[in-house]
Protein backbone atom coordinates (compact mmCIF):
# COMPACT_ATOMS: atom_id res chain seq x y z
CA UNK A 1 0.00 0.00 0.00
CA UNK A 2 1.42 3.38 -0.99
CA UNK A 3 1.08 6.76 0.61
CA UNK A 4 0.67 10.14 -1.04
CA UNK A 5 1.83 13.33 0.62
CA UNK A 6 0.16 16.44 -0.74
CA UNK A 7 2.33 19.02 1.02
CA UNK A 8 5.80 17.52 1.65
CA UNK A 9 7.11 20.81 3.07
CA UNK A 10 4.73 20.46 6.01
CA UNK A 11 6.60 17.34 7.07
CA UNK A 12 9.70 19.43 7.77
CA UNK A 13 8.22 22.53 9.40
CA UNK A 14 9.50 21.62 12.86
CA UNK A 15 12.98 20.63 11.64
CA UNK A 16 15.48 23.37 12.48
CA UNK A 17 18.38 22.33 10.29
CA UNK A 18 19.44 25.89 9.51
CA UNK A 19 19.95 27.02 13.13
CA UNK A 20 23.51 26.60 14.39
CA UNK A 21 25.25 27.62 17.60
CA UNK A 22 28.40 29.73 17.63
CA UNK A 23 30.82 26.85 18.44
CA UNK A 24 29.37 24.68 15.65
CA UNK A 25 29.48 27.56 13.19
CA UNK A 26 33.00 28.57 14.25
CA UNK A 27 34.26 24.99 13.75
CA UNK A 28 32.70 24.75 10.28
CA UNK A 29 34.13 28.11 9.26
CA UNK A 30 37.63 27.24 10.48
CA UNK A 31 37.44 23.96 8.57
CA UNK A 32 36.35 25.83 5.44
CA UNK A 33 39.25 28.29 5.77
CA UNK A 34 41.68 25.35 5.91
CA UNK A 35 40.05 23.70 2.86
CA UNK A 36 40.27 26.89 0.84
CA UNK A 37 43.91 27.40 1.87
CA UNK A 38 44.72 23.88 0.64
CA UNK A 39 42.98 24.66 -2.68
CA UNK A 40 45.07 27.80 -3.04
CA UNK A 41 48.27 25.82 -2.44
CA UNK A 42 47.20 23.28 -5.09
CA UNK A 43 46.50 26.03 -7.61
CA UNK A 44 49.84 27.71 -6.92
CA UNK A 45 51.58 24.36 -7.33
CA UNK A 46 49.87 23.80 -10.71
CA UNK A 47 50.84 27.28 -11.83
CA UNK A 48 54.46 26.69 -10.79
CA UNK A 49 54.59 23.39 -12.70
CA UNK A 50 53.16 25.05 -15.82
CA UNK A 51 55.60 27.94 -15.56
CA UNK A 52 58.52 25.52 -15.10
CA UNK A 53 57.40 23.35 -18.02
CA UNK A 54 57.19 26.29 -20.44
CA UNK A 55 60.13 28.18 -18.90
CA UNK A 56 58.03 31.22 -18.04
CA UNK A 57 59.64 33.64 -15.60
CA UNK A 58 57.85 36.64 -14.10
CA UNK A 59 58.96 39.07 -16.80
CA UNK A 60 57.94 36.75 -19.61
CA UNK A 61 54.64 35.94 -17.92
CA UNK A 62 53.77 39.63 -17.68
CA UNK A 63 54.55 40.14 -21.37
CA UNK A 64 52.58 37.04 -22.42
CA UNK A 65 49.56 38.04 -20.32
CA UNK A 66 49.56 41.50 -21.89
CA UNK A 67 49.86 39.98 -25.35
CA UNK A 68 47.10 37.46 -24.57
CA UNK A 69 44.73 40.14 -23.35
CA UNK A 70 45.42 42.32 -26.38
CA UNK A 71 44.75 39.56 -28.91
CA UNK A 72 41.96 37.97 -26.87
CA UNK A 73 42.23 34.67 -28.70
CA UNK A 74 42.55 31.15 -27.35
CA UNK A 75 43.98 29.79 -30.60
CA UNK A 76 47.23 31.77 -30.86
CA UNK A 77 50.62 30.53 -29.71
CA UNK A 78 53.17 33.03 -28.49
CA UNK A 79 56.88 32.97 -29.19
CA UNK A 80 59.40 33.97 -26.56
CA UNK A 81 59.50 37.69 -25.85
CA UNK A 82 62.74 39.30 -26.98
CA UNK A 83 65.20 36.78 -25.52
CA UNK A 84 66.50 34.36 -28.15
CA UNK A 85 67.52 31.73 -25.58
CA UNK A 86 63.86 31.12 -24.70
CA UNK A 87 62.35 29.97 -27.96
CA UNK A 88 59.69 27.65 -26.54
CA UNK A 89 56.19 28.16 -27.83
CA UNK A 90 53.62 28.90 -25.19
CA UNK A 91 50.05 28.02 -26.24
CA UNK A 92 47.42 30.66 -25.53
CA UNK A 93 45.47 28.09 -23.52
CA UNK A 94 48.37 27.88 -21.07
CA UNK A 95 48.31 31.64 -20.54
CA UNK A 96 44.51 31.56 -20.22
CA UNK A 97 44.87 28.79 -17.64
CA UNK A 98 47.41 30.80 -15.63
CA UNK A 99 45.17 33.87 -15.74
CA UNK A 100 42.14 31.86 -14.64
CA UNK A 101 44.05 30.15 -11.81
CA UNK A 102 45.23 33.57 -10.58
CA UNK A 103 41.64 34.88 -10.65
CA UNK A 104 40.46 31.85 -8.68
CA UNK A 105 43.24 32.30 -6.13
CA UNK A 106 42.28 35.96 -5.69
CA UNK A 107 38.63 34.96 -5.24
CA UNK A 108 39.50 32.25 -2.71
CA UNK A 109 41.72 34.63 -0.75
CA UNK A 110 38.74 37.01 -0.61
CA UNK A 111 36.59 34.18 0.76
CA UNK A 112 39.21 33.48 3.44
CA UNK A 113 39.35 37.17 4.41
CA UNK A 114 35.56 37.30 4.72
CA UNK A 115 35.38 34.08 6.75
CA UNK A 116 38.13 35.30 9.08
CA UNK A 117 36.30 38.61 9.53
CA UNK A 118 33.11 36.79 10.48
CA UNK A 119 35.05 34.44 12.78
CA UNK A 120 36.59 37.38 14.63
CA UNK A 121 33.19 38.96 15.14
CA UNK A 122 31.12 35.93 16.13
CA UNK A 123 29.80 36.54 19.64
CA UNK A 124 30.36 33.84 22.25
CA UNK A 125 27.33 34.88 24.29
CA UNK A 126 24.31 37.12 23.92
CA UNK A 127 22.18 38.84 26.52
CA UNK A 128 18.43 38.33 26.74
CA UNK A 129 15.62 39.10 29.14
CA UNK A 130 14.14 36.11 30.91
CA UNK A 131 10.44 36.19 29.95
CA UNK A 132 9.27 35.10 33.40
CA UNK A 133 11.46 37.22 35.66
CA UNK A 134 12.65 40.01 33.35
CA UNK A 135 16.19 39.32 34.58
CA UNK A 136 18.99 39.90 32.07
CA UNK A 137 20.75 36.61 31.40
CA UNK A 138 23.39 35.31 29.03
CA UNK A 139 23.08 32.45 26.56
CA UNK A 140 24.79 30.92 23.59
CA UNK A 141 23.71 32.70 20.40
CA UNK A 142 21.88 30.87 17.63
CA UNK A 143 22.57 31.75 14.00
CA UNK A 144 20.09 31.28 11.16
CA UNK A 145 21.85 30.24 7.95
CA UNK A 146 20.49 30.10 4.43
CA UNK A 147 20.62 26.87 2.45
CA UNK A 148 23.49 28.26 0.35
CA UNK A 149 25.48 29.15 3.47
CA UNK A 150 24.85 25.68 4.91
CA UNK A 151 26.03 24.06 1.71
CA UNK A 152 29.11 26.31 1.50
CA UNK A 153 30.10 25.43 5.06
CA UNK A 154 29.50 21.72 4.52
CA UNK A 155 26.48 21.14 6.77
Amino acid sequence: MGYHVEEPTEMFESVRYNTKTTPVLREAMQKKVKEIAVRIEDREGRMKRIRDEYQIDSERLAALVIQFKNKNSNFVSYQAQGDGSRDTIVPAGVIANIIREREMIDSERGQIRKLELVLRNLPETELYNDPRTGEVKSRQPLHQLTDDELEFLGF
